[in-house]
């Protein structure tokens, strides 16, 4: 999803609504985990969910790994954690809590700025160089595959192949299969609809520029 895509809504939403998703008067899930990928628990996610929630009390803020494995056990209904501690729910949810149902949405699995993680992360708690946030989520995965008793949400503006290949919706092509997004909000859409700006609407090439000034004056 692009910029002006209302991403932390869709997220606040989309938790909201998995919460209170029965089958058979059964919850279909028994917690829903929002994963970001910021240090300091991103503040705008937090308010956005907290507005949707109806009773404050279902929703926990795991700024600690005590806090992210206590609200795992008590079975908080939302729990909002940072991309850091993801191994810590992965390993959790797989071997402790097999007999429970998880939601897993990640919020911005994309590539950081300069290619550096955003905190380092690890299976072991062990620094990994020159990763970001989302070959630090893929390393994850892959090492423990997908869940069985977990479903996964992944919101990203730049998905990478590795990215598809985990998350993405299989079709064929010529012949040839090959993953994509389940959903896509793209820039052009989002211009269209004024939730941004058209950058390039006035762009102008140095060497047009040059040309043009060059006619009018010498």
């Amino acid at each position: 999803h692009s910029a002006g895509s209302g991403k932390s809504n869709s997220i606040a939403w989309l938790a909201h609504q998995l919460v209170g998703l029965e089958q058979g008067s059964k919850p279909v899930f028994d917690s829903v985990v929002v994963v970001t990928d910021r240090r300091v628990l991103d503040k705008q996610l937090k308010n956005t969910i907290k507005q949707f929630a109806q009773v404050a009390s279902v929703v926990g803020h795991a700024d600690r790994s005590g806090d992210l494995r206590r609200f795992i056990t008590e079975g908080k209904k939302i729990i909002i954690t940072t991309v850091q501690k993801f191994p810590i729910v992965v390993n959790d949810i797989g071997d402790e809590h097999r007999g429970r149902t998880f939601a897993i949405l990640i919020d911005e699995a994309h590539s950081s700025q300069g290619g550096r993680t955003a905190g380092k992360m690890n299976e072991t708690l062990a620094d990994v160089e020159e990763e970001d946030t989302e070959d630090e989520i893929n390393r994850v995965m892959e090492s423990r595959k997908m869940l069985p008793n977990a479903s996964y949400f992944a919101f990203t503006a730049t998905p990478k192949n590795k990215t598809l290949e985990i998350f993405g919706d299989v079709f064929e092509d010529g012949g040839v299969v090959k993953r994509r997004p389940f959903h896509s909000y793209t820039m052009k859409q989002a211009v269209q609809e004024r939730f941004i700006l058209d950058v390039l609407q006035n762009y102008t090439p140095v060497a047009s520029y040059y040309r043009l000034m060059k006619k009018i004056e010498d």
